[in-house]
C-alpha cells in the first residue's frame, strides 16, 4: 500500500512538471518560430538526422539531406509535417518527426520612472501582460509616482494613461492596453 501511495505521488508530481514545461506548451500552442529560437528536431530512430540549430534572421535553416528549409513563421506542427513529407518523399518509410523550441527568443519592454525596479523585462510569450502587470513587474511604484500620467512609448508615438482607469478597463478587452515587444513605459515623479 506504501509503494502504491509513493507511486501515485510520483506520477502526480511528473504530470504536473509536463504541464507546466515550456516546450509541451509551446507544442500545443499555435506559436510560430522566430529568428534566434534555438530548435530541436529529432526523427525517431534516425539519430544521424537529430539536429538543434539557432534560426537564423532569415527565417531558413540548413538540414541534412533536404538542404533549406524555411521554419520562421510557421508552429512547430507545420514544420514537423514539412520535414516529414521532405524525409518520405525520397528517404525513409513514415518517418516520426518531432520539433521542439529548446530556447525562445528573448522578447522584452522597458519600464522606467517611478517605479521600485526600473529596467528591462521579458515579455512573455505565452501570456500577454497590460500596463498594470508590467508595473507590478517592476516592483510597483514608488510615492513620488504621478499615477495619472503614465506615459507608453510605441512605435515612435507617445500616449498617457491614467492608473485608475488602466485598473478600472482590465476586463474590458477592447480597452486594455497590453505591452508589446520594444514598449517604454515610463511612470513621471509627481509635483509637490
Amino acid at each position: 500500500m506504501r509503494n502504491l501511495t509513493i507511486f501515485c505521488l510520483a506520477a502526480s508530481m511528473l504530470v504536473r512538471v509536463i504541464e507546466t514545461s515550456p516546450n509541451t506548451h509551446a507544442a500545443t500552442s499555435d506559436y510560430k518560430i522566430q529568428a534566434e529560437d534555438v530548435i530541436k528536431i529529432n526523427v525517431f530512430g534516425e539519430p544521424e538526422l537529430t539536429m538543434e540549430t539557432r534560426v537564423p534572421g532569415s527565417g531558413a535553416i540548413t538540414y541534412w539531406l533536404l538542404g533549406s528549409i524555411e521554419v520562421g513563421g510557421k508552429t512547430t506542427k507545420e514544420v514537423e509535417h514539412k520535414i516529414r513529407e521532405l524525409l518520405a518523399k525520397d528517404y525513409l518509410v513514415n518517418p516520426q518527426v518531432s520539433i521542439n523550441i529548446l530556447v525562445y527568443k528573448e522578447k522584452t519592454f522597458s519600464i522606467m520612472g517611478e517605479v521600485k525596479r526600473p529596467g528591462a523585462y521579458p515579455l512573455p510569450a505565452e501570456q500577454p501582460i497590460d500596463i498594470t502587470e508590467a508595473i507590478a513587474r517592476a516592483g510597483g511604484l514608488t510615492p513620488n509616482a504621478r499615477k495619472g500620467r503614465i506615459e507608453l512609448y510605441r512605435d515612435g508615438k507617445k500616449s498617457k494613461h491614467d492608473l485608475d482607469d488602466l485598473l478600472k478597463n482590465k476586463s474590458d478587452p477592447k480597452k486594455r492596453i497590453l505591452v508589446k515587444l520594444g514598449d517604454v513605459i515610463r511612470v513621471p515623479e509627481r509635483w509637490y
